[in-house]
């Protein structure tokens, strides 16, 4: 593990990049990609190759990230010369590695893939409609009246109706009615990554108050994700059980602070904080559940199969 150059403002994508190296399939696509195809033209997935690889020296330099990410920015069009979130430093970084192409390149960049259906029901003909969507994240919502442990979050929200819309047109009745809108998970891809919503607004219908929530959420080591693969209580499957492996937390506000990354690497628990990396435990990872840990609270967190991945 080595430490990577935070020139100010780019923790957030030290703390992603510290998160595709723990993950194994990331190492070993991106190291057999050959290095003429991406590096002459300062591509991102050439960039990382390289990144990747100085990463795996034995060395207690920090590594340099400014190619990286001035070819992240060139590509992304997105300014980050100040602070941006982690997870649009993850989308970004996946996003171009598709856009660049080939194979390997390809596979890191679907690794995360997840198919979600959703199907809009009319109440009063009940004609449905089903649509089809990839996404590399899955937002996890903080609410009140929701559980404040992933996996009874999981266990009670997946493949349940999400909401019932008032103002739906339905091209059978053709009128304004209710309608019903389910989501399910059609498969699951080698890795999953959840973001934990914590910034949420709690301003009233005409004004918007956006804020920080810091309050409790707790999560296994161990994921069984067969309730996303549909129905209430479906039977168990060995291919569902997810194992975390990373966790980006982030301390400060909604609009400044730090993120840093707890990676499982060798069967070890490390924290990376820009530049400095230490071995810490399952425990240290766990204060990261609400306030009060100096890292902050649990921001992103990256579970992979088991056996498969990791």
């Amino acid at each position: 593990m080595r430490g990577l150059e935070n020139y100010g403002y780019n923790c957030n994508i030290n703390s992603v990049v510290q998160c595709l190296y723990a993950t194994r399939k990331v190492r070993d696509y991106i190291l057999q990609l050959h290095e003429n195809d991406y590096h002459a033209s300062g591509t991102v997935t050439g960039r990382l190759k390289c990144l990747i690889y100085e990463m795996t020296k034995d060395s207690h330099s920090p590594c340099d990230m400014s190619f990286l990410i001035g070819s992240l920015g060139s590509h992304c069009r997105v300014s980050f010369d100040f602070q941006e979130d982690s997870a649009l430093a993850f989308k970004c970084i996946l996003g171009a590695i598709v856009d660049e192409g080939g194979e390997p390149a390809n596979a890191i960049g679907h690794l995360w893939d997840v198919v979600k259906e959703e199907r809009v029901r009319c109440l009063g003909c009940n004609t449905a409609e089903s649509t089809r969507s990839v996404i590399n994240t899955i937002p996890v919502l903080m609410q009140d009246n929701f559980p404040d442990e992933l996996q009874e979050y999981i266990r009670k929200y997946s493949d349940n109706t999400l909401a019932i819309c008032n103002d739906y047109y339905c091209t059978t009745c053709h009128i304004r009615t209710q309608c019903e809108i389910t989501s399910k998970v059609l498969s699951l891809p080698p890795a999953v990554c959840m973001t934990i919503a914590r910034v949420i607004n709690i301003g009233r219908s005409t004004t918007a108050h956006i804020v920080k929530t810091e309050k409790r959420f707790t999560f296994p080591e161990t994921l069984d994700l067969k309730y996303m693969k549909g129905g209430a209580e479906p039977p168990s499957v060995d291919d569902a059980l997810y194992e975390l492996y990373a966790v980006i937390a982030h301390r400060g506000t909604q609009y400044c602070g730090h993120y840093t990354a707890y990676v499982q690497c060798h069967d070890k628990w490390y924290l990376a904080d820009d530049s400095l990396v230490k071995l810490c435990s399952w425990e240290d990872v766990k204060t990261t559940y609400e306030a009060g840990s100096l890292n902050g609270v649990a921001y992103m967190l990256m579970y992979c199969k088991q056996i498969t991945l990791h």
